[in-house]
């Protein structure tokens, strides 16, 4: 499918299920999948940091650039938390604004990970996700499935949104799912 017939669909993805890795393989598998097809595929990735078992922080990745940095650990003192850890707000926006003002420009599909997480953590953040949301370009989002944030329900009120619950059982054919929505060869869920 060509970019500008993608445009004109603007289909807004948004992938919910429980904590844990299978959001994010699947995540890697789309964008893995787009990027073979040809298409432009940017945005931000979150990702946990983990020691011995335990949460100690989390990670985000501009997709385009390659940066990476940890915006949120235990040894950061801040107000602003995220599952009780510190967040460093300037890392987060440095890699996460531009990030997806680049994306709103020159993407074919936009990516939001954990768009719940980030969503209320600053008035900059916030403004940048909402912006994202409402371009029109295909965007794939991931929000844990248990949020109470009210951004899953302002992600449901976008036009063109398809909700895909992913689960254990159906996590190797969910990637394909999405692309055939994003070509539109596959109506409602």
């Amino acid at each position: 499918m060509r970019t500008s017939e993608r445009d004109d669909m603007a289909v807004k993805i948004c992938i919910t299920g429980p904590v844990g890795s299978i959001k994010a393989e699947a995540l890697s598998r789309i964008i893995e999948m787009l990027q073979k097809d040809g298409l432009t595929v940017q945005g931000v990735l979150v990702s946990e940091v983990v020691e011995n078992n335990k949460l100690v922080g989390y990670s985000i990745f501009d997709i385009s650039s390659k940066k990476r940095a940890v915006f949120a650990q235990s040894g950061i003192v801040s107000r602003v938390k995220l599952d009780k850890l510190g967040v460093d707000t300037r890392v987060l926006e440095e890699i996460l604004i531009p990030s997806l003002q680049k994306a709103r420009e020159n993407a074919d599909v936009i990516v939001i990970d954990e768009v719940g997480k980030l969503e209320n953590l600053t008035k900059s953040v916030q403004k940048e996700i909402g912006e994202t949301l409402r371009t029109e370009k295909p965007i794939i989002v991931t929000l844990h499935k248990k949020s109470r944030n009210p951004v899953l329900q302002e992600i449901r009120s976008l036009e063109g949104v398809r909700v895909f619950d992913i689960t254990p059982i159906n996590k190797n054919i969910m990637p394909f799912r999405v692309l055939r929505v994003l070509n539109g060869e596959e109506g409602a869920a």
